[in-house]
């Protein structure tokens, strides 16, 4: 497991008793162990005392040097966490105590994979409640680990990775998630190149599925140059050169980014480093095989095979061992290739010996479970032997009970069934009113209608005749006095003229007052104005008004319509809603008008107006939208508020 350790390098810990966020000391010196300053580290935990430093932070801290410098895992560490398990109430120990337990599983010598993947999943989702993101970003970054690199999951794993970059709560992990991101993405790429490579699946159109997203690299890489992270900044180098290598269509670029991050790495001495030098080392050497260049091969094969590597490793040695087994056969020394494949098939026994071993374990937890489930048949079995020996006299018992409880049943029951009846000819009688209410209100809409329809059908009959009779006579009579010839100019004759003309006027205004209807004043937005500034005087609700696109008047019987409709709505907010605030919104499209009218009042259960029939009025505007054939839709919900939408084509 190559890169195993370097997912715990980052472990952190925070007051888990007392604070609610993880306290400045303590993220400082997950930043030092982030880059690697491992000695700072070690004078932070010597000066933790003059702090009050929490004592499970120290133990961890020290778990994780352990880790970094000599890959030493203490089997103790087991046991340790055994004797620390969480308080009940406690969150932030439930989340550290479950990524221990991860931690543990992955790096003991009977390695529980997907074991450790669900303490690590279920400890992000308890970090998620606490909105910690040290926390937060811990649990996601085992989570892309591991999840990539032993395929846990990985569809979603791009999730994880964007939810990482969101909660890095510095430009250090910001850099860690991006590499860690690229991890997963890494296992994909490959996957599909190996299925095109043996024939499975074809090429796809977009080539860039192919290939690893290079600018997401180029800005890992610039963001751990500025925090001076060069670990991770070879990290990410090694990262770039896996890209050039990955169709070995840029092989030279690719030899020279190994080689660069390697230099990089070479600059320090501990285990996780160490195993990236093992990586860079052996990568060089393939591609110096691949090219040919059989000598300078073995020179890079030969100094990878004296780095130390843990147990956890073995299958990179049994890598390596292939390689060189394949070069000694291209340079034609049989002893020496056959030397290296005996290693390569012992390793390979090996790495079988532990998957047996494991599938043994799990053969030894199923008989367990077994051996377990047949001893809570026993129990069960002498349970039973001891029940029956009272089972006749507690029949007994349960017969004069039984008579005695279908006795009260009955009884119980009749008087059910008469109280239901009673309830049922309440609720009819209800019903009945209600409907009775409904029709009332129906018969008033269409005398309203009504009313509304001979309104304007007496006002275009008496502005037809003031305008073509009256109008028209008064006309006539004015062309005579113009045709009337006269020398002086303020004769009487002249000043009735102009008296005439007055009139005639006015009784053309009249007309077109009287044929545009009740609101032909001042319309239906300065009627709505009017009415909100009223009813906001009050200070009781304040109503707000606005409109879109409303530049010209509509038909005067459609706005009194509308009129009603917002004035019947406002009325409801001020019977019903308790609210503080309304307001209505008027939207004309091309050929149709939106009317919103909403408050943040207290809202109702939309189930309880499902017939619109609930006594505020909602019923007679349904029925007038509907006239006009238009749409009126209800959203609330209790403590949000109600907003009341109506749509209607013009």
């Amino acid at each position: 497991m190559r890169n195993k350790i370097s997912v715990i390098i980052i472990f952190f810990i925070f007051f888990v008793c007392k604070a609610q966020k993880t306290s400045n000391y303590e993220r400082s010196i997950i930043e030092k162990l982030n880059k690697y300053q491992f000695d700072s580290v070690k004078r932070s935990l010597i000066d933790s005392k003059k702090v009050n430093s929490n004592d499970l932070f120290q133990s961890i801290i020290k778990w994780n040097l352990g880790l970094l410098e000599e890959n030493n895992i203490n089997p103790s560490l087991n046991n340790w966490i055994k004797l620390h398990k969480p308080k009940k109430d406690s969150t932030k120990e439930r989340i550290l105590y479950e990524i221990q337990q991860g931690d543990y599983l992955l790096n003991s010598d009977e390695a529980k994979f997907s074991t450790a993947f669900s303490k690590y999943r279920y400890s992000f989702e308890l970090s998620k409640s606490l909105k910690d993101s040290v926390l937060i970003c811990e649990s996601l970054k085992r989570l892309l680990f591991y999840g990539s690199k032993y395929s846990r999951n990985i569809e979603s794993l791009e999730r994880y990775g964007n939810t990482y970059f969101k909660f890095a709560y510095s430009n250090n992990e910001k850099a860690i998630a991006i590499y860690r991101t690229l991890s997963y993405e890494t296992q994909v790429v490959s996957k599909l190149v190996n299925k095109i490579r043996q024939g499975i699946t074809s090429k796809p159109k977009d080539t860039s599925k192919l290939h690893l997203d290079i600018h997401k690299i180029n800005v890992g890489i610039e963001i751990a140059q500025k925090c001076g992270n060069k670990v991770l900044e070879a990290d990410l180098l090694f990262m770039s050169a896996l890209n050039n290598n990955l169709h070995l269509k840029r092989p030279e670029e690719a030899f020279k980014l190994y080689k660069k991050a390697y230099n990089m790495f070479n600059k320090y001495d501990f285990a996780y480093v160490n195993s990236r030098k093992f990586d860079a080392l052996l990568s060089m050497g393939a591609l110096s095989y691949l090219k040919g260049e059989n000598y300078t091969a073995e020179f890079f094969f030969n100094k990878a095979s004296k780095i130390s590597l843990p147990k956890q490793e073995i299958r990179d040695l049994q890598s390596l061992n292939h390689w060189r087994y394949s070069n000694f056969e291209a340079m034609k020394k049989p002893d020496s290739a056959l030397k290296y494949l005996k290693l390569k098939n012992q390793l390979q026994k090996e790495i079988n010996q532990i998957s047996t071993s494991i599938a043994i374990q799990d053969i030894e937890t199923k008989y367990q479970t077994a051996e377990k489930e047949k001893q809570i048949l026993i129990e069960r079995q002498r349970a039973k032997e001891q029940t029956e020996k009272a089972k006749f006299n507690r029949n007994l018992l349960l017969l004069v009970s039984l008579v005695l409880l279908l006795g009260t049943t009955i009884a119980v029951l009749l008087h059910n069934n008469v109280s239901k009846k009673r309830v049922l000819a309440e609720q009819g009688r209800e019903i009945q009113r209600q409907r009775a209410e409904n029709l009332l209100k129906e018969q008033e809409l269409l005398s309203i209608d009504a009313m509304i329809a001979g309104q304007e059908k007496e006002r275009q009959y008496v502005a037809n005749e003031l305008h073509d009779d009256l109008g028209g006579l008064m006309a006539t009579i004015q062309l005579h006095f113009e045709n009337i010839k006269t020398k002086e100019k303020d004769t009487p004759l002249e000043k009735a003229r102009m008296l005439l003309n007055e009139a005639y006027q006015k009784v053309r205004n009249i007309a077109h007052a009287k044929n545009s209807g009740v609101l032909a004043r001042q319309g239906l937005m300065p009627t709505l104005h009017k009415m909100a500034k009223t009813i906001s005087e009050t200070n009781a609700l304040q109503v707000e008004v606005e409109d879109f696109g409303l530049q010209h008047r509509m038909e005067n019987s459609l706005e009194l319509n509308l009129f009603r409709m917002i004035q019947e709505l406002i009325t409801n907010i001020i019977k019903h809603a308790e609210a503080t605030k309304a307001r209505v919104q008027l939207t004309q499209h091309e050929t149709s008008l939106n009317i919103l009218v909403e408050d943040n009042g207290k809202g109702f259960a939309m189930h309880k107006i499902k017939n619109l029939d609930n006594g505020m009025g909602l019923r007679t505007i349904e029925k007038r939208v509907e006239h006009l054939e238009g749409n009126f839709t209800i959203d609330s919900s209790i403590g949000k508020g109600t907003s009341m939408i109506i749509d209607i084509p013009i």
